[in-house]
């Protein structure tokens, strides 16, 4: 492959990157989302959010079947659950954090 290709497939991989972000920008106030759609999209950054990380919270690989497995006795799960309690409690999301953290580190020692 020459360079003019790479450098080719740069800018046009650029280029559609650009438009494909700012295509909203570019519209400017032209698209009126009635108020059901901004009701809904409140909860799309907690849905992407427990889609992330509640995989990772309840399912453990098995290595000898390469399969997932729900496991309710690992140092995730109990550091989830306590972080999910002591937001719940607190309401504080560095508090959240903090007590996630500290019970599966003892999590991980004692399990």
């Amino acid at each position: 492959m020459s360079e003019i290709y790479l450098w080719l497939a740069f800018f046009g991989l650029m280029l559609v990157t650009i438009v494909t972000r700012s295509f909203f920008l570019l519209g400017g106030s032209r698209f009126d989302i009635p108020e059901t759609v901004h009701e809904f999209l409140r909860y799309a950054p907690t849905a992407a959010l427990i889609a992330i990380v509640l995989p990772e919270i309840l399912f453990i690989k098995d290595p000898t079947s390469q399969s997932f497995q729900i496991e309710i006795y690992s140092s995730h799960f109990f550091g989830g659950v306590v972080a999910v309690i002591g937001y719940l409690i607190t309401k504080n999301m560095l508090g959240t954090i903090f007590l996630g953290m500290v019970a599966f580190t003892a999590a991980r020692f004692l399990i």
